[in-house]
């Protein structure tokens, strides 16, 4: 046993560890997936054969308490859909909970370190519409805190404050931001964020605390949002981390825990210099989480992972022993929780009910070329042979797909419609990669039909200038010098090779995330239109 500053902590210092990737892993380490280095998965994001019969969290015997961890989710309410064996998503995530709760009927409670947004999108309008349903979603979980994060205070204290207001005039919710070194508008009185709070979970009281790591506040400061600290104010880690440790002092927590929206190495100073914080939960980490915790003394330091793929699930044993597990969020032993459906279709209502301003033209981004999306139906009067393969294949019917999903989904799929981060790569004229719409790219059925489905330009560029060119050589017009130089100029830009299409442009839509078994050999055959020209 030991003792935080005074509390006492019925903990053993004996940790176990439970590693869940096979029955061979505490025997060969080869059988431990590598760890990713820059923040980069290095292996195939679905989920091994492993995992399909791996049971979980075996020998944990009537846990005291259970906690669920995530963090950095990067904006993946949901993986994207397109591969059907992708981990993670919050109805996954639920499911586990569920099984937790309900099936194995272990007292469960759940907090995310933060990082819930894609760091490129805070300023989409999209971003902020997600911010508010994802805290809902871990409402509906259980969850009883987020972490303020680099990405939530991003969004500004204004925006924060706002979500704060509306979401507790639910008396229900039960999220609250924690953040025990920032300060709001000068005051700690404005009810958040909290510096600490204690839960109970089962018949064990847990003191919770959250700061935001000094790596954290200086990329934050290089931003300008740390500029008026009369706005936002964060103070030093150690000083609000031992005032907040002192004031859990009365309220005699079983376990501590600490939140930390640092980097690793950050969070582990915080272990060597506060060991009377048995569990540290920290940001910063790869995308596939490390299997262990890293132990400092008698601390564990615990990594989340990235967009929602994993989540670390730590027990209170009855011992006072403590238990670690990664948990992937696989489709083999999770189902699609109802709940999270719920979610996701009142996620996608929000959008439909702001779609005009997702896709205004204030939102939209200009073509580094000149010309406009015409879209497949004009290419198709001079290049009908390219445009037969196109309509064969999937490509054309890509827009179909965001509304009536995979047959595995059955009733558990919501239309994406209106989504833009996926009619980025289901419509024609969208940067992909930015999930912004191009001034002349689709804007809906009702308004660019013409431009629905994955089309000719998203690889060619737009070719209204050639379009224009060739009609005018077709009505008569006579073959200057000029007009031939113009003429050869436009088809030149539409030119695609293969070695670009494989190197820079498939990967837009068919990246690691969205499409981890692309092999551009396999699939340029499905749609070679190479010399097809009429």
């Amino acid at each position: 046993m030991f003792t935080v500053k005074g509390i006492f902590c019925p903990v053993n210092a004996k940790i176990v560890i439970s590693c869940i990737i096979g029955p061979l892993t505490c025997l060969a380490l080869t059988g431990c997936r590598p760890k990713p280095q820059d923040g980069k998965d290095l292996n195939n994001p679905e989920t091994s054969e492993t995992h399909q019969s791996t049971p979980l969290f075996e020998g944990w015997e009537n846990p005291s308490a259970v906690f669920v961890f995530s963090g950095d989710e990067s904006g993946y309410l949901e993986p994207c859909g397109c591969s059907e064996r992708q981990s993670g998503g919050f109805a996954r995530r639920a499911d586990l909970i569920r099984q937790i709760e309900d099936e194995r009927s272990w007292p469960v409670t759940a907090f995310d370190v933060g990082g819930i947004l894609d760091l490129d999108r805070i300023t989409y309008p999209q971003s902020k519409i997600k911010f508010l349903r994802m805290l809902d979603g871990f409402n509906r979980m259980g969850y009883q805190g987020l972490a303020l994060g680099r990405e939530e205070l991003l969004l500004g204290p204004a925006a924060i404050f706002e979500a704060h207001t509306q979401l507790t005039s639910n008396e229900d919710f039960d999220v609250p931001f924690m953040a025990s070194n920032v300060t709001f508008y000068g005051t700690k009185d404005l009810g958040t964020p909290i510096s600490s709070r204690i839960v109970e979970v089962g018949n064990k009281r847990i003191g919770v605390i959250a700061i935001v790591g000094e790596t954290t506040r200086k990329k934050l400061d290089e931003t300008g949002v740390t500029r008026d600290e009369n706005e936002l104010k964060i103070d030093a880690v150690d000083e609000s981390l031992r005032a907040a440790l002192d004031g859990l002092k009365e309220e005699q927590p079983n376990l501590i825990i600490l939140l930390s929206h640092s980097e690793i190495d950050e969070s582990i100073r915080i272990a060597e210099q506060f060991p009377e914080i048995p569990i540290i939960v920290t940001a910063g980490g790869a995308e596939d989480p490390r299997l262990e915790p890293t132990m400092v003394g008698e601390t564990m330091v615990v990594e989340v992972g990235r967009k929602g793929k994993n989540v670390a699930v730590v027990a209170l044993m009855g011992d006072g022993n403590l238990k670690h597990e990664i948990v992937e969020l696989d489709m083999d032993r999770f189902d699609l929780d109802p709940r999270m459906t719920e979610l996701m279709r009142d996620y996608q209502n929000d959008l439909e009910a702001a779609y005009d301003q997702l896709i205004s033209d204030d939102l939209a981004v200009s073509h580094s070329r000149s010309s406009t999306f015409m879209g497949a139906e004009t290419c198709k009067e001079c290049h009908k042979g390219a445009y037969e393969v196109w309509n064969k294949s999937r490509h054309s019917h890509a827009l179909d797909s965001l509304v009536e999903g995979r047959e595995s989904y059955g009733d558990a799929w919501v239309s994406r419609i209106h989504d833009p981060e996926c009619l980025t790569c289901h419509t024609t004229g969208w940067d992909q990669q930015a999930a912004l719409r191009f001034r002349s790219g689709f804007a809906s059925l009702e308004k660019t039909p013409h431009l629905a489905g994955n089309q000719c330009e998203n690889c060619h560029g737009p070719a209204s200038e050639h379009v224009e060119l060739e009609k005018s050589i077709l009505a008569g017009a006579s073959l200057t010098p000029e007009l031939t130089a113009d003429r050869n100029a436009s088809m030149q830009e539409l030119r695609l090779s293969l070695a670009e299409a494989k190197k820079n442009v498939c990967i837009k839509c068919h990246d690691h995330d969205n499409s981890p078994n692309f092999n551009f050999e396999t699939y340029w055959p499905k749609v070679n239109h190479s010399g097809l020209r009429n």
